[in-house]
């Protein structure tokens, strides 16, 4: 009955296993009708799969050889011994790929052709490459032009325009028929550090449904006005990620994402320089659907935040990643009252003028329903573990770290049992990964009382320890028995610099004993 289904119904059964490629395979063997409906999906993301899967070597060499067997861009095939051409144009079924993805399996594919037929190739010459370089390169370019040129519908697009990589490879607006495929990309993704001004722009004139894009690397672009003009001229973007980003080009890439404040879900910076902007002020008067924002390497960040801006500041906010930036307090006060019940999960570096904020204190007061936080904090801080505690009681994981003393040996002075002795009570049981890993250090039967009293079991713990690395596994092994949990994991020792040789590293992983 299966294989008297109609299309339709196939093509949605099969489409569920569209990463599974074992089974589209097998169905292929069914019938003629599974094996049409079957052949669009399993060739839909042909360089993904054989990129992320199981695939050998020479599989991979395989895929490319149908590729070129249904172009002209190498004409070996024609002249081997039994030959047939392809019984479909597999380039039609594609919709999507990456260009790196290519470049590499063409280069797998390279590598196991013969010197004579390696010598049937012609190819143009780049400056600085050798012959082999050239010849992948430019069959690289060649088919990625077939590609665009066959495919009705690319809605997946990821470019490398790095200096290193002839622009003639990947100047798409100069490829045959581009506009009509292109048009459809819903993801696009641009690498490298070549001017991508003539992308931009091509991209800008052909495409309107952009809904991520993602950008590693600005290039020589010196103003960004042209990736600006791509963005404005999205209609349905919901995540924008940059890399590198300069002084004198974000300003107008801030402006422009303005222009996206009732559909922008997702945003992340990272290695930005926003000296000549305030991101943040700008971003918050209009993307109030905002749910991520990650500003990762970003220095200080200039902000002028406070309780009396006009309009609430990322209310819907769900994550928040700063890590390596430095916010003003009153500004990471402000963000973090805004987002309160919403903030699932955050990672705080910390903040760069004043000391007034107590990080932990303004996540227990305005956060309760956090998940997963991170965050730098000293020892002369660590009180403030007791409210987080008591506070956020959906707690997952907990990481705190800070930059350890020089030299290490200032711990043997001061072992902190008395924190974790009053936390022992009210961890939450939901917890599952806890890490300190900052300036304080504790001995194997205050661990011991700790891991007694509290009341969740947990999966992954790290710490400083203070006494022998031996002492506080045997504490740990004996949890795990009493929990009738196994460590998967276990790194443990002390440190041999110092002079007392007491302090040390634990990191252990814990996990469901297998019947």
């Amino acid at each position: 009955m299966a294989a008297q289904l109609p299309s339709d119904c196939l093509i949605n059964i099969f489409s569920h296993f569209d990463g599974d490629v074992r089974s589209l395979h097998s169905f292929l063997l069914v019938s003629k009708n599974w094996c049409l409906n079957v052949l669009p999906i399993l060739w839909k993301r042909t360089f993904y799969l054989v990129s992320h899967s199981s695939f050998s070597s020479r599989r991979r060499s395989k895929l490319i050889s149908t590729y070129l067997a249904c172009s002209n861009v190498v004409p070996i095939p024609a002249a081997e011994k039994g030959y047939r051409k392809p019984l479909f144009d597999y380039a039609s079924f594609l919709r999507g790929f990456d260009f790196y993805q290519v470049y590499h399996a063409i280069g797998n594919w390279y590598a196991f052709q013969t010197m004579n037929k390696r010598r049937l190739i012609k190819f143009d010459r780049f400056p600085g490459k050798d012959d082999d370089e050239c010849c992948i390169l430019f069959i690289t370019k060649e088919l990625i032009k077939h590609l665009i040129q066959k495919s009705p519908i690319i809605d997946y697009f990821a470019l490398d325009a790095e200096h290193s990589i002839p622009p003639e490879c990947w100047s798409i607006s100069t490829f045959p028929d581009a506009h009509n495929s292109l048009r459809y990309i819903r993801k696009f993704i641009c690498r490298g550090n070549a001017n991508k001004q003539e992308v931009y722009d091509a991209l800008s004139q052909w495409c309107k449904g952009i809904e991520f894009l993602s950008i590693y690397g600005m290039g020589d672009n010196p103003m960004g006005e042209s990736l600006a003009n791509l963005i404005r001229g999205q209609r349905q973007l919901h995540e924008f990620i940059l890399w590198d980003g300069t002084q004198d080009q974000l300003p107008r890439i801030i402006r422009a994402l303005t222009t996206h404040g009732e559909k922008l879900e997702y945003l992340e910076f990272r290695f930005c320089d926003f000296s000549k902007c305030m991101p943040l002020e700008t971003l918050a008067m209009s993307c109030t659907k905002l749910t991520t924002l990650k500003l990762i390497h970003c220095g200080d960040l200039p902000s002028s935040l406070s309780l009396t801006f006009p309009t609430p500041i990322f209310p819907n906010l769900n994550h928040l990643d700063l890590q390596m930036t430095h916010l003003p307090s009153d500004s990471l006060e402000v963000i973090l009252k805004c987002a309160n019940i919403s903030l699932k999960s955050a990672h705080i570096e910390g903040i760069r003028i004043g000391n007034r904020l107590r990080i932990l204190d303004s996540i227990s007061n305005y956060c309760p329903n956090i998940i997963h936080l991170k965050a730098h904090i000293k020892k002369d801080k660590l009180s403030q573990l007791i409210n987080l505690f008591r506070s956020c009681r959906k707690l997952e994981t907990l990481k705190i770290y800070a930059t350890l003393p020089d030299p290490l040996y200032a711990f043997v002075q001061d072992a902190n049992d008395d924190l974790l002795n009053s936390l022992r009570q009210i961890v939450p049981s939901t917890l599952k990964k806890f890490v300190l890993k900052t300036d304080c250090a504790f001995t194997a039967h205050c661990v011991e009382i700790f891991l007694r009293d509290c009341s969740t079991n947990l999966r992954t713990l790290e710490y400083i320890s203070y006494g022998g690395a031996w002492q506080h596994m045997k504490v740990l092994k004996k949890y795990a028995r009493e929990r009738d949990l196994e460590i998967k994991k276990q790194i443990a020792g002390n440190y041999q610099t110092l002079l007392t040789r007491d302090i040390g590293h634990v990191i252990v992983e814990f996990g469901e004993k297998k019947e």
